[in-house]
């Protein structure tokens, strides 16, 4: 056997993003709530970084020009400053200021639970294993955990977990602690007085058969007649399958970011809801020392390093700020249908026409909309929501609809549809077809479980 050795030299050109790159992306990706958490963290850890009073609204001179425009601003290191464009950043009174009036978080579900087991007057030992029941209670309130798991993680016997989780299923909201669907439902049952033999029946064994619009088997079934399951059907959907969603405090409620607003000439106007998370520069105590002659050289060059930091940072959050308002821009030009007439009237729009739109990658498009809402005349969306393929329509002019405009027009003809004989995948093609746009079935079914909308035979009325 022969064996060779041999070096081949082969040249490859290799984008590698710098470390200022890397945090431009990262600034741009975060949502504003988790960019206020980064930024205070970089003040408390930058020497070099100070917060700064937040603009004041531009005021007009006499000849109409902002006084603003006319000046440049220059940092103590006679770098220009970037001021914001006033037109496009002005903000009227009447609008809301989405991110000073987000209302703050309220406690969460086991500490509204914690509070309630103290001033029970319960005993130590059943305060304390309610507690631990309340730190397992999922989102929506529910009890997963097997009390025999717990039984033995917490060194109790069985009698005493059941007397703490009553006293749990006590508590306000009702249906709080229970171990599944049907304990829920009774449970609230129970404290409205309003758990009769029929509903209790409905509750152990009818659930299956009613999830799945099996109403008339049910009915005869249990012996009674359609009229009679309808009413107490009717009762069950009073009830919350999940109580404790409403309870908790969340801390991640969707925070808008941008706004397009309609103005007088027919217009749109986008803008930031609020200039940025805060407003930082370069802090002129440390800039004076970094001048100071008699500084040690390991001083100055840890200042430096943060002087380096601090300017990216602003760089950086000026980036964020400008694709942003970019990128609302160029959505309220191309979505001007849905802007002015509603969400049935979406076009076809890629992240890549609106990369090469405003002169960037598509992925830092993607990453500007990840997690980003808007403020529209037509409500709140995600950014995402504006991205979406098309397909050809031979109506309004043979001009292109996007997927989630077909979404919307789904969901219209099955709000209008009769609920005796709800419309089939089949039919809702139909439709469509008949409208000028070709959809598969298939594809109805899919954008109709996409809105978690069930099918016709679940939606059926008797």
């Amino acid at each position: 056997m022969n064996f060779e050795q041999s070096a081949n030299l082969e040249q490859k050109q290799v984008q590698k993003l710098s470390q200022h790159q890397r945090q431009s992306l990262e600034l741009l990706h975060c949502p504003v709530l988790e960019l206020e958490q980064f930024l205070a963290n970089e003040l408390k850890v930058n020497p070099m970084l100070e917060e700064l009073e937040p603009l004041s609204e531009p005021q007009n001179t006499e000849d109409g020009q902002d006084e603003s425009q006319s000046t440049v601003e220059l940092d103590e290191w006679g770098d220009e400053v970037d001021i914001p464009d006033p037109e496009r950043l002005r903000r009227s009174e009447e609008q809301p200021d989405y991110l000073l009036n987000r209302p703050a978080p309220g406690p969460t579900l086991a500490e509204q639970l914690d509070t309630e087991i103290i001033t029970s007057g319960c005993s130590a030992r059943t305060a304390e294993l309610a507690m631990e029941i309340a730190a397992l209670l999922d989102d929506t309130g529910y009890l997963k955990t097997p009390l025999a798991d717990l039984a033995m993680t917490c060194n109790a016997d069985m009698q005493e977990l059941e007397e703490a989780l009553k006293l749990i299923q006590s508590f306000d909201p009702p249906g709080i602690g229970a171990r599944d669907l049907a304990e829920c439902l009774r449970l609230q049952l129970e404290r409205k007085g309003k758990l009769t033999p029929l509903l209790e029946e409905i509750i152990s064994g009818g659930l299956e058969d009613i999830e799945n619009n099996r109403l008339p088997q049910l009915a005869r079934r249990l012996g009674v007649a359609m009229d009679e399951l309808l009413a107490a059907l009717a009762e069950l959907r009073k009830l919350d399958p999940t109580p404790g969603v409403r309870s908790g405090g969340s801390s991640s409620a969707a925070v808008v970011e941008l706004e397009i607003v309609r103005q007088i000439d027919g217009e749109y106007l986008v803008r930031l809801t609020r200039e940025q998370p805060m407003r930082l520069g370069v802090s002129s105590r440390y800039a004076d020392l970094l001048r100071d002659p008699a500084l040690s050289a390991e001083d100055r060059a840890y200042l430096e390093e943060k002087l380096a930091a601090a300017r990216e940072l602003i760089k950086g959050l000026e980036k964020r700020k400008s694709t942003l308002l970019r990128l609302g821009e160029v959505i309220a030009v191309h979505q001007k249908d849905f802007l002015d007439r509603g969400p049935e009237f979406l076009h076809g729009f890629t992240m890549k026409q609106a990369a090469d739109a405003i002169g960037v990658h598509e992925t830092t498009v993607s990453r500007a909309v990840d997690g980003k809402y808007v403020a529209t005349p037509h409500g709140v969306f995600k950014l995402k929501y504006f991205f979406s393929g098309a397909y050809s329509s031979t109506a309004g002019g043979g001009s292109d609809i996007s997927a989630n405009a077909v979404k919307e027009r789904l969901r219209e003809l099955i709000r209008r549809e009769d609920p005796h004989s709800p419309l089939s995948d089949e039919k809702l093609s139909e439709l469509l077809s008949a409208e000028g746009v070709s959809v598969a079935r298939r594809t109805v079914a899919k954008y109709r479980e996409a809105m978690n909308i069930p099918s016709a035979g679940k939606r059926k009325k008797y």
